[in-house]
Order: C-alpha cells, then sequence, then structure tokens
C-alpha cells in the first residue's frame, strides 16, 4: 500500500464552466481507477457552479480569488490585485501539496496554479475543449510540457514548438461507454415499428417512443430555450407519437413548462439531468448548443444532432465546433443568419421524420467518437508524474 506521504498528487486547476470541469472530473475517475492512493484536488475559482459540479463529483475543491481579467479602467486594478492574490494563493497550495503535475482545464481559474506550477518545475498538461484554444490555453501553452487536443485541427492554431498529443475531449465513462452500445432497433431509444404503431392506435405515448432530447445547456438557455417552443408549436402533426424531454436550466424551468401545457404538449422538462448516460441512452435525436463536452458526448451515444451554436461564445467556438461535426456529414447545424424559430423548424422536420438521414448522421457520429480520451490523459499525466 502506498504510503501517505509518497502517493502521487494531482491538481486540477481552472472552472468557471462545466465545459472546463467535465473533462477534468472524467481524467480525474480514471486516474484513481488505476491508482487508488492518488490524491486528486480542484483548484478553481469562487463561482458557486465548480463547488456544485466539482463537490457533487465527491471532489475536493478550494477556491481562489481569480477573476476575469479587465481592461476597464474602473476594474483592472481590482481584477489584478485579486488575480495576484489567487497566484500567491496557488504558489502556497503547491508547496504545501507538492503536486506531481498539474492539469490545467482552461478558463481564466487555470492561469494563478498553472503559472505557480511552472515557477515551482512541476509538470504541465492543459487541457484544451474546442477546435480553436482558448485565451488561456494559447497563452499557457508556452509553459506546458503536454497540450491534450480534442482534434487534430486545433493543432494549427497553436506554435508547432510545443508539444501537442490529439486526445480527443475526455468525458465520463458511463457516457464513453455508450460508443460500445447497440440498440436493438438501430435507434437509441427507439422501439419496434410494430409497437409504435399499435401504440399510436391506441392514442399512447409510451416510454419507448422516439424521443427528442432537448438541451437548453448552462450558456444562452433563454434564447434557445424560446426559439425551440416558438418552433415547436408549429410542429404538432411531426411530433405526433413522440416524447420530448428538455432541459432548461433553473431560470426558465416554470416558464417553460407553462409554454409546453398552453401548447397541449406532453413533455419532461427539467432544470438539470444528472443521469445524462441514461439520457442520451433513452434518446433518439438531440437539440443543443454546441458546447466541446456535450459533442464529444453525442458522438459517443451516437446521437443525431441540431445544433444551435451560441452566437457569443468566445472567439465564435461554438459555430467552429458544430461546423467540423457539419463537415463530416454528422451534425445538422441551424442556419445563423435566419430567423431562430424558422431555421430550427425547417431542421426539425428534417430531423424527426427522415430516419435515413439520422441513420447517416448517426454512422458518421461514430466515425467522430473518442471513447478513450480521458484514458489517454491519464496515461500522459502519470507518464510526467
Amino acid at each position: 500500500m502506498t504510503n501517505a506521504s509518497t502517493r502521487r498528487t494531482v491538481i486540477f486547476a481552472g472552472g468557471g464552466t462545466g465545459g472546463h470541469l467535465f473533462p477534468g472530473i472524467a481524467v480525474a475517475r480514471e486516474l484513481l481507477a488505476r491508482e487508488p492512493d492518488a490524491r486528486v484536488l480542484f483548484v478553481g475559482s469562487q463561482k458557486p457552479i465548480e463547488l456544485d459540479i466539482v463537490g457533487g463529483a465527491g471532489f475536493e475543491h478550494i477556491a481562489l480569488p481569480s477573476v476575469s481579467p479587465s481592461l476597464t479602467p474602473a476594474r483592472i486594478g481590482s481584477s489584478l490585485l485579486k488575480n495576484w492574490r489567487a497566484y500567491r494563493q496557488a504558489r502556497a497550495i503547491l508547496a504545501r501539496e507538492r503536486p506531481s503535475v498539474v492539469v490545467g482545464l482552461g478558463g481564466f481559474a487555470s492561469v494563478p496554479p498553472v503559472l505557480a506550477a511552472w515557477r515551482a518545475g512541476v509538470p504541465i498538461v492543459l487541457l484544451e475543449q474546442n477546435v480553436v484554444p482558448g485565451k488561456a490555453t494559447r497563452w499557457l501553452s508556452r509553459f506546458a510540457d503536454t497540450v491534450c487536443l480534442p482534434w487534430a485541427e486545433t493543432a494549427k492554431h497553436l506554435s508547432p514548438r510545443i508539444r501537442t498529443v490529439v486526445t480527443g475531449n475526455p468525458i465520463r465513462r458511463e457516457i464513453a461507454m455508450l460508443a460500445d452500445a447497440e440498440s436493438e432497433t438501430g435507434e437509441p431509444g427507439g422501439v419496434s415499428p410494430r409497437t409504435l404503431g399499435a401504440n399510436r392506435v391506441r392514442g399512447l405515448t409510451p416510454p419507448g417512443s422516439p424521443t427528442l432530447l432537448i438541451l437548453g445547456g448552462s450558456q444562452g438557455a433563454t434564447s434557445l430555450n424560446a426559439a425551440v417552443l416558438d418552433a415547436l408549436a408549429t410542429l404538432q402533426t411531426e411530433l405526433t407519437g413522440w416524447r420530448i424531454v428538455h432541459q432548461t436550466g433553473a431560470a426558465d424551468l416554470d416558464a417553460i413548462r407553462q409554454r409546453y401545457a398552453a401548447l397541449s404538449l406532453a413533455a419532461d422538462v427539467q432544470p438539470f439531468f444528472r443521469d445524462m448516460a441514461e439520457q442520451y441512452r433513452r434518446a433518439t435525436c438531440v437539440l443543443s448548443r454546441a458546447g466541446a463536452t456535450t459533442l464529444a458526448e453525442l458522438a459517443c451515444a451516437g446521437l443525431p444532432a441540431l445544433l444551435v451554436p451560441l452566437p457569443t461564445s468566445a472567439h465564435d467556438h461554438q459555430r467552429l465546433n458544430a461546423c467540423l461535426f457539419a463537415d463530416h456529414s454528422a451534425a445538422l447545424v441551424a442556419e445563423p443568419s435566419a430567423p431562430a424559430a424558422d431555421s430550427l423548424r425547417a431542421s426539425l422536420v428534417q430531423l424527426l421524420s427522415d430516419q435515413p438521414l439520422r441513420d447517416r448522421l448517426r454512422q458518421n457520429l461514430r466515425d467522430l467518437a473518442q471513447p478513450q480520451a480521458a484514458s489517454a490523459v491519464s496515461a500522459i499525466v502519470r507518464e510526467l508524474a
């Protein structure tokens, strides 16, 4: 058994959004599966979402006073002071914990701990989730031993002098395992035409009916939720026999439930799903934002999707993520230049009514799936340690 004084400690640095945290959690769990005696610590910002996600996953979280840098005259002094304090606290944490490796997860919260690791001579691994690297990854990559990339295309946005490895985007093991799952009907959540037909005659929408899963996301959820309901209001015929499962985010829950009731559409509307593997397993197709982690999950689940990129995402990364999938004929993408509801309506009709299209999207998604990403990153971490 490993002595407490010699066991490996790995610090995961960063956060701010679930898109940064979930890949880190996936790698941490893979690391612990291989080294049960290892110590894992998450160091991030004071955003409540970090403690909720990291604590909910069962990991220790230390919050630093880091904030997104600001060039606004009234805030520049305050942001510099807070980030300097975060850096000093990060150095103290590293001196106390003596980690073998620091894994940067992206976002402004990763900067102070990664810089502290560089000053302390601790090996650094960076995780990038998007097709185009974020500011933190681009700036910190010069200090990193390895930068793990989701796609080969991402490397062209970094210096060729930086060691990069295409690992894929790490996702939760229970979702990665869906890459090996096969539905009896060839469609996740599907039922045989005979069973579906019989239930339609009886006027029922059975639990095994084809299911449209709508993921409002944590960013831009309000605008997406409103556009989706505007589109669904005109698709009563196309939705006959379909189940709707809608994740709205907490702020829109009551309003969206009321709109479904007004439209006489039966829907399971929840603020957040913690059992995403099960939701994916039951779904037939998905309407979603184009966050990198969600796309990696959809690829492993083999779920045909209509993607609606968040127009305000940094460096337009969601649109670029979606375009990569569209270029591989692995997803439909809502046209940003058209009114949101109109673009959604036309694409939803395709997705709901055209099973051969869903079959083609599903096959191409399988080609993009990278279920071993967490294991690949974990191996790099252990090698550097």
